[in-house]
């Protein structure tokens, strides 16, 4: 077997940074999640004090997992159902109420995840060699402001690769066959930890587009009913190898509104990935947006991504694609991503 063009197609190999595990609201004081991602089995919890903690899930004991029977928090611990070993946050064994005291090897035998809440959402740092969490996510001034409301996000587990996903934000042909619409404008700039698609991208009955199965609405008549009057921009930007924040305004004769999305995809195992689409919505006049609209814009959100899915699911990838002069910088992006499979190397050195 030949070996990869890139990091970031070996198999076993996962980004390094931030990516989401959980929304704020999922996740209640008290409360524990199981998890599995990056071929691993995780637990979550919010403790008393409404910290988040993420640890490896199944106690170095006898191997239960610390989320079973919905778990048991303690304070800003967390125990072991099976004989009370005690956690805190950090994976250190800090209790075993039936013993006098806990054997050296106990002592750190769990992982802590490093844990970012920020923005109304819960991130996991992944690293593999002990690479200390960097600051790149920056905050969305609207997340918790009055008129804004709380996140409405959807997730679905799909058969995809992180690097098909993260090609979406360089490819401007493909708008006019998947999305149903045709690029007025488009620019993508690269920074160091960073990537952002400057667009403004018009509906077009005339253009082809993909519906995926399972949309309550109709995704056709939706787009004959005013897309074209629409003066729209978005400005799309991945923060890092998986969460991708994309703002939005839009303004029409019916409508003017302005939205915040964070687009997300958590690796599960070589071959599968959480997909989520969050969404928050205001209005870009003293006028409220009609419910209607608030309840199925969120919705119309994430059947963009399920139109990108459809295509995901069972395509191939090419290592060394055949490209032309109206393809986006695939390329360039492709060595962009390939630094968070490969050993950090920081700014200056």
């Amino acid at each position: 077997m030949s070996t990869p063009k890139y990091a970031f197609l070996k198999p076993g190999r996962y980004a390094r940074g931030w990516h989401i595990a959980l929304f704020s609201s999922e996740l209640r004081v008290g409360e524990v999640k199981q998890l599995h991602y990056f071929g691993q089995d995780l637990v979550a919890y919010r403790g008393e004090s409404g910290t988040v903690a993420i640890l490896d899930a199944h106690c170095p004991h006898l191997g239960a997992n610390l989320g079973s029977g919905e778990g048991r928090v303690r304070g800003d611990n967390i125990a072991c159902p099976f004989h009370g070993w005690t956690f805190n946050g950090r994976g250190q064994c800090v209790e075993i109420p039936y013993a006098t005291s806990i054997p050296d090897r106990a002592a750190n035998a769990l992982k802590g995840w490093p844990v970012l809440e920020k923005n109304g959402f819960i991130a996991l740092w992944y690293a593999t060699d002990g690479e200390e969490p960097e600051h790149y996510l920056p905050g969305i001034p609207e997340w918790g402001q009055q008129g804004w409301g709380d996140w409405m996000f959807y997730r679905s587990r799909i058969r995809a690769k992180p690097c098909d996903i993260i090609e979406n934000i360089v490819d401007i042909a493909h708008f006019p066959h998947v999305h149903g619409g045709r690029v007025q404008s488009w620019e993508n700039r690269f920074s160091e930890r960073s990537v952002t698609q400057l667009s403004t991208v018009k509906s077009d009955p005339s253009a082809n587009m993909i519906i995926p199965p399972g949309v309550i609405f109709d995704l056709e008549e939706a787009r004959k009913e005013g897309g074209e009057e629409a003066d729209a921009w978005g400005d799309a930007t991945y923060h890092g190898p998986s969460i991708m924040y994309y703002q939005t305004e839009s303004t029409g004769p019916q409508m003017s509104f302005k939205s915040w999305w964070v687009n997300s995809h958590t690796v599960i195992n070589d071959n599968e990935v959480d997909l989520c689409s969050a969404v928050m919505v205001s209005s870009l006049t003293d006028q409220p947006l009609p419910d209607e609209f608030a309840q199925l814009y969120p919705q119309m959100a994430h059947v963009a991504f399920g139109q990108d899915v459809e295509i995901w699911k069972d395509k191939v990838y090419r290592e060394d694609p055949i490209l032309c002069d109206g393809d986006g910088p695939i390329n360039k992006l492709r060595r962009w991503y390939e630094q968070f499979y490969l050993p950090c190397i920081k700014a200056g050195q």
